[in-house]
């Protein structure tokens, strides 16, 4: 039987790694003859054909106030619409079905400055997390992996029957792009190692971390470059970067369309991130080969040590030991040993079956 959903998320861009599975979402079910409409306060790039887009406005002029005004407003729009189920990206209340993307906050905030526990923005993160965990919540929630849930149950005591963990979730066209010249394109000598870094926060991501790394690589004398594709401020690494003199060592190539390309052409993805939900970015890695280092803090580095597709810096985080690490996985014996226990994984049906999956649950439960 055909469904009424109705899809929110607060901001759409064609890079993001939850954008990512939105749109992966979005196009199965119009495959499969659902009708759409989707409500964000802006979307950017281009829209599917049969896809019906809401734009409510940035509201506001701090992150906590365009939250705030967007959630407040948006039931009156779907109620409009008259959805059979209201599906949500964010936290937000009122959700039928939730896109768990991201960590517990509950969780996170033992990490936060105490100082933050008292502002506007951390109290809206807590009730509206609690809108959708809290066992007086009906929301059904899909989540990414174990270490999620179990943060949840920690905090929440979600019930379990409301949990469903998804498998992982790569386009089905990644598999058609190709290698590419890395080093002819950018001017890279051909005999430094090329070290891959993903992802459109780059604080949270941990790219000062793959930079210092770099920099102990090279003060080593060992031959390295550091590509960085993603979304974010670089003047913030300027510094760091003229006063190890890593100018020409660290090319920032902004968001990309052909990150596979990029991936089937490197040496090693580097992602020492500080906070993750899962990290999909690894799953793709592994699909093309690419060995990867990865901290505890990614939610899939579990799936590094299943599949013996590189190295997790487990624990709290020590530069000096990642600095080590780095080093060592970068040896030639130890890429070549990495890639070939990965080398079959390249067409694992698992890896490609998130969307399907998510599709088939809203079909059957609802």
């Amino acid at each position: 039987m055909k469904k009424k959903l109705a899809l929110l998320l607060y901001r759409y861009f064609p890079y993001g790694g939850l954008q990512k599975d939105f749109m992966g979402v979005v196009k199965e079910l119009l495959i499969r003859g659902h009708e759409l409409r989707v409500y964000v306060r802006t979307w950017e790039g281009p829209i599917p054909n049969n896809l019906e887009v809401i734009q409510l406005g940035e509201k506001g002029f701090s992150n906590y106030s365009k939250n705030k005004n967007y959630s407040k407003s948006v039931k009156n729009f779907y109620e409009e619409f008259s959805p059979d189920i209201v599906f949500g990206f964010n936290k937000i209340p009122g959700l039928d079905l939730y896109f768990a993307a991201d960590t517990c906050f509950v969780n996170q905030s033992q990490y936060k400055h105490p100082l933050q526990k008292y502002t506007r923005r951390f109290r809206q993160s807590i009730h509206y997390e609690r809108e959708v965990f809290s066992r007086s919540s009906a929301t059904k929630i899909l989540l990414l992996n174990d270490n999620q849930r179990n943060d949840f149950l920690k905090n929440y005591s979600t019930q379990s029957e409301r949990m469903t963990i998804i498998p992982p979730g790569i386009d089905d066209n990644w598999n058609n792009n190709k290698s590419i010249n890395i080093k002819e394109i950018l001017g890279i000598p051909a005999e430094d190692k090329i070290m891959l870094f993903v992802g459109s926060d780059f604080y949270r991501k941990g790219l000062d971390r793959a930079i210092m790394g770099l920099s102990y690589l090279l003060k080593r004398n060992k031959l390295a470059t550091l590509i960085v594709i993603g979304d974010d401020r670089k003047e913030r690494y300027n510094k760091i970067l003229e006063t190890d003199s890593l100018v020409n060592k660290v090319h920032f190539l902004g968001p990309r369309d052909d990150v596979a390309s990029f991936m089937k052409s490197s040496d090693l993805l580097i992602h020492p991130a500080r906070e993750e939900a899962a990290g999909n970015i690894i799953i793709e890695a592994i699909v093309s080969g690419l060995p990867s280092i990865v901290t505890e803090a990614v939610g899939f580095s579990t799936e590094v040590l299943k599949y013996e597709s590189g190295e997790v810096l487990r624990g709290s985080f020590n530069q000096e030991k990642f600095n080590s690490k780095l080093d060592e996985v970068l040896s030639d014996a130890r890429l070549s040993s990495i890639k070939n226990s990965i080398s079959e994984l390249s067409d694992c049906e698992y890896f490609f079956s998130r969307f399907s999956y998510i599709a088939d649950y809203i079909e059957t439960q609802f």
